[in-house]
Parts: C-alpha cells; structure tokens; sequence
C-alpha cells in the first residue's frame, strides 16, 4: 500500500491556503483523539457561498494534505454543496488506500469542513461515531 503517494507528499510539504484569512465568518476546530492531529479551518461566506477559506494545525501527511486538497476545492462552493462532501468523496480526494487504522486521520478535514458548517448554521456537531456509521453505510 502507497500511504503516502506523491500528490499527499506534495501537499504535505506545500500546504495551500495555511494561513488565517482576513474578515472570516466563522472558524472550528477538530482534533483526532487516536493520534492528537489537530485542524482549525476559517471560511468566509458571503450569500451561502464559501468565497473565501484558510487553515492551521499539525499531525500526520495524511490528514495536512487532506485539508490542504480539500481547501483547494472549496473556493466558491456553495455551502450546501460542500456540507455535502461525503466520505467517500474524501476517499477520492486522497485517492490512496486506507487502513482502519487511517480513517480518522483521512476523515479529519471533512469532520472540520462540516462542523465548522453546522457550528455556522447553529446545529449541533458531527461526531466521530456519525461519520463512521456514514461511511459503512
């Protein structure tokens, strides 16, 4: 298994948009209790759409380049449309095998992404225990 293929190397060593964003809406953050990689993520929205987005943490490859991929995408996406992002869209961005051992890690940004969203909207958190039943499922 390829762990760590180059386009996760890429993004681990280059990070895009870490960096804290001027005028944020609204910011959260995640930590990954198995290994202790921590995600804050700021977005800026502007009439339900993600105009603007940055990020801070630390831990492991997987989940640095994880939100580093997925911030790229959420640059003036609607905010339905990215609360939407699934699990299996996550698999996807990655694009490398995962062990169960490397979910948390891997799922990391996505559980930021969302509940940095529903923190936004004023809705209860995601748990952990949520976005694993929803990626069995």
């Amino acid at each position: 298994m390829d762990l760590y293929a180059e386009h996760i190397l890429e993004h681990h060593r280059h990070p895009r948009q870490k960096s804290p964003i001027a005028n944020r809406t609204i910011e959260h953050t995640e930590n990954n209790p198995a290994c202790g990689d921590a995600i804050t993520l700021e977005l800026k929205i502007v009439k339900e759409m993600i105009t603007d987005c940055g990020w801070g943490g630390s831990g492991c490859a997987l989940s640095q380049a994880g939100i580093s991929m997925l911030v790229e995408k959420l640059k003036q996406m609607p905010i339905e449309d990215a609360i939407s992002l699934s699990p299996e869209d996550m698999r996807a961005l990655l694009g490398v095998p995962l062990t169960t051992r490397r979910l948390q890690c891997a799922f990391l940004p996505l559980l930021t992404l969302r509940n940095v969203i529903r923190k936004w909207k004023g809705k209860p958190l995601q748990t952990w225990a949520e976005l694993f039943e929803e990626d069995l499922a």
